[in-house]
């Protein structure tokens, strides 16, 4: 092979580890100064995940005066309370944590001998469900999932 045959060689592959270098120097400092994401999205899914509180309203009504039981999600996790023989119209208020994960809003009543028996729940103020339900010794749940960040 003719020497400048080697020379070219040389200096394509010079070239080539240049701006494989390159490359990798440009991805290394994208990577650091985070990505390619929108920082306005960043922040807000930040955001989003903070814990919030939320006050909850929780309200069973029926034409009858009193409902067998009634179960209401206290926390928005996993502290369940329940009410025996509840006076109705029944409301009860509770403030609950959401974040970073979902929380849960949820009541449930027995009818009794009422010919029906409803139930709402409101989430800082706005109504999240409400539902009916007909007959003799029925039962009526209503629920909402609660988002952190929202409110």
């Amino acid at each position: 092979m003719p020497p400048a045959r080697d020379g070219y060689r040389t200096r394509w592959f010079l070239w080539s580890l240049g701006a494989l270098l390159l490359a990798t120097a440009g991805g290394i400092v994208i990577v650091a100064s985070g990505g390619f994401e929108d920082p306005s999205t960043a922040e807000h899914a930040r955001q989003a995940l903070q814990p919030t509180r939320h006050t909850v309203i929780y309200q069973v009504t029926s034409p009858g005066s009193t409902s067998a039981l009634i179960t209401y999600r206290a926390d928005g996790v996993n502290n369940d309370k329940s009410v025996d023989n509840a006076k109705l119209p029944w409301k009860k208020e509770v403030v609950i944590t959401a974040g970073p994960g979902a929380a849960v809003a949820q009541v449930m009543a027995a009818g009794g001998k009422a010919g029906s028996v409803s139930c709402s729940i409101r989430v800082d103020g706005r109504i999240v469900d409400r539902q009916t339900a007909n007959g003799q010794f029925t039962d009526v749940s209503c629920s909402s999932v609660v988002q952190p960040g929202a409110g």
